[in-house]
């Protein structure tokens, strides 16, 4: 335009639009060295501005959508936040599987270990009431129930569970010659006391024995339960707390009528109920009561 400008032009409109129209098909057959140059810069521009956006629309090395060393691609939702690649949705599934099955046991009302207190008053709740006579026509054994005080347990719960555990045909009175009553006051043959561990410690410390924060024992006429066993049972026992409960009273109330303890009878074979299972059951099946359904004992060989 401005060596347009720079031309005279004393001409009419008219001669002015030939001057334009003749640039114009001179353009066809070749066209001036500085309109070569003015496309050529067009060009040149044109192509770094392509270049320029594709830099900002690929990533670069460094971010989770870019091409490793070995060329594989590294797609968002492959790598979550925590670096850890989740191939497929079976991780993410057990996780929240698991976490229902947490959910479950607290709404169940399964304890931590941590909740449970170590220690008490050692003062004792006695259950009321009374049960009925169970067992055979040989003698009859009176035994009340207690419950170490601040433990938050009632001690009517407790008792309803050990009468239901000496009364079952696999228990104790299954040989006929012994039978179980529940009595609330008086005198009585013996007892079962549900306390906390340092309680159980202290009582049966008194005859000699270490229970270690962790065990029962039967002294004198104390039958005592360690809050933390009732609870939680123990490995062997994690899933069925309520037949640990039924071992814990058959083995120490075994050891109250004169039982000592035994060991395991073969691979396979169930546990004797005098085992000490919590120290393994090497090679036996787990078991919680004296005679099996058939009347018979399970037995095994004694161990000093």
């Amino acid at each position: 335009m401005n060596e347009h400008r720079s031309t005279p032009s004393p001409t009419s409109g008219a001669a002015h639009r030939r001057s334009c129209g003749s640039r114009a098909r001179r353009g066809r057959g070749g066209k001036p060295p500085r309109l070569w140059a003015g496309l050529a810069a067009g060009v040149v521009l044109l192509l770094a501005g392509g270049l320029v956006l594709k830099e900002h629309a690929d990533p670069s090395p460094g971010s989770v959508d870019a091409t490793d060393a070995a060329g594989r691609s590294s797609a968002p939702s492959e790598r979550p936040a925590s670096g850890k690649v989740v191939e497929t949705g079976e991780a993410t599934e057990d996780e929240a599987e698991a976490g229902k099955e947490q959910e479950q046991k607290k709404k169940e009302g399964s304890p931590d270990a941590g909740s449970i207190p170590s220690s008490g008053p050692g003062t004792f709740a006695t259950a009321g009431g009374g049960g009925d006579r169970v067992g055979g026509s040989g003698r009859t054994l009176t035994y009340v129930v207690q419950v170490e005080d601040g433990i938050g347990i009632p001690a009517r719960d407790v008792a309803t569970e050990v009468e239901r555990i000496l009364a079952d045909e696999r228990g104790w009175t299954a040989d006929g010659e012994v039978g179980f009553r529940r009595v609330s006051g008086g005198t009585s043959d013996f007892r079962v006391r549900l306390a906390t561990a340092e309680t159980v410690d202290d009582i049966c410390g008194q005859y000699g024995l270490d229970t270690g924060g962790e065990v029962n024992c039967n002294v004198g006429q104390d039958v005592m339960v360690n809050l933390k066993r009732w609870l939680l049972a123990t490995q062997y026992y994690v899933d069925d707390v309520t037949s640990y409960r039924a071992l814990i009273v058959n083995h120490e109330v075994g050891h109250f009528l004169g039982h000592g303890h035994e060991g395991c009878p073969g691979p396979g074979r169930p546990a004797p109920v005098m085992m000490q299972q919590i120290k393994g059951l090497h090679g036996c099946r787990t078991n919680v009561w004296p005679y099996d359904t058939e009347g018979r004992p399970v037995t095994g060989p004694a161990v000093g």
